[in-house]
């Protein structure tokens, strides 16, 4: 398949909406089973999400999967009261260390840690236009990249703080509403409430919004103004992704805001999506909402940015085993059209 790089802008790329008639016929098959019980009850969804993706009623376990982190450095009051700092969380998941590292290197999973460019424009907007570019170029190459080497799905999230608190501007936009609305309240180590933190975080990305306020909602401007390197690069892999027919997990807030971004992009990028942890934070709550994902496992891990995706991978693949293990009657072979027979 040709590289979406000699496709032109991004917002040239052409994404089909995945075919739902299969998550319906994905479940009048499961109805069907020759069970006693009342089926895959959450992993339900997940079964109907993967039926679209594969374009089958029986959708089978992904073979070949691939994690991208995306990692941008954001104002440094973005990411007041940071516990560990980005540069290490980078370090980390590149040598499979930390929980999250850990987990992909037990899964097997592939990792890659995609370095943005960083989005310091504190009183104007976080990228210009040559940095706008590189931003989408590059998120445009590590997807292609990747498909290229023979993923058939990606696992995407974000590292950091900032990139976090960017999610909480970019929600904030969209839904009209103040960014108190969305910023989590913020623990110390040992339990504390971070009061000092959470303030520093809201009055640094109320004046950043302040500076940014009326401009025409559009993916380019989306980037620039709120999202920046680290969800920007996001949301064109992600729309990269979908004009390819390949499924993206994703998890965390920065991973949703990239989502909607992409959706500025490619009305139909979200529809490849799934979030199969939803943790509490309310960016995630609205924006799986307003992208219309498919219902999640339930699980409401909130371990920061990506650890909650790699359970959910397992408990995806292993609904779609099970899946395709259940027992059925069999088909009612057609009649033969001569009676001669």
């Amino acid at each position: 398949m040709t590289d979406s790089t000699d496709a032109g802008p991004l917002d040239d790329l052409k994404a089909k909406f995945p075919n739902g008639v299969w998550t319906t016929r994905a479940n009048t098959r499961l109805q069907n089973a020759l069970i006693e019980g009342s089926g895959l009850g959450n992993l339900r969804p997940a079964v109907g999400w993967a039926a679209r993706m594969q374009g089958t009623d029986d959708p089978r376990p992904f073979a070949s999967p691939r994690m991208l982190l995306f990692a941008g450095e954001y104002p440094d009051d973005w990411a007041a009261g940071e516990p560990v700092e980005l540069p290490e969380q980078v370090l980390a998941a590149q040598r499979n260390e930390g929980l999250l590292g850990e987990q992909a290197a037990r899964a097997g999973i592939p990792v890659e840690v995609v370095q943005t460019r960083a989005s310091l424009g504190e009183d104007g907007p976080l990228l210009d236009g040559t940095s706008l570019t590189r931003t989408l170029a590059l998120g445009r190459e590590t997807a292609d990249r990747a498909i290229d080497g023979g993923a058939d799905i990606l696992l995407v999230a974000g590292l950091g703080a900032g990139a976090a608190s960017a999610a909480v501007a970019v929600c904030s936009f969209i839904a009209k509403e103040d960014v108190t609305a969305f910023m989590p309240q913020l623990h110390a180590p040992g339990g504390l409430v971070d009061d000092a933190s959470w303030m520093a975080r809201v009055a640094a990305l109320r004046d950043h919004l302040a500076f940014n306020r009326g401009f025409k909602r559009k993916g380019d401007a989306l980037v620039t103004r709120l999202a920046g390197g680290a969800i920007g690069t996001m949301s064109a892999a992600i729309v990269t992704a979908a004009s390819r027919s390949v499924p993206v997990l994703i998890d965390g807030p920065a991973a949703v805001a990239a989502m909607m971004v992409a959706r500025d992009f490619a009305l139909a990028a979200p529809k490849w999506c799934y979030a199969p942890n939803r943790s509490s934070h309310a960016v995630v709550a609205k924006l799986t909402k307003q992208g219309g994902l498919a219902e999640d496992f339930g699980l409401s891990l909130d371990l920061g940015d990506g650890p909650g995706l790699l359970v959910g991978w397992d408990l995806l693949q292993q609904s779609l085993r099970i899946s395709a293990a259940l027992p059925m009657a069999e088909r009612e072979s057609e009649e033969s059209s001569g009676s001669g027979d």
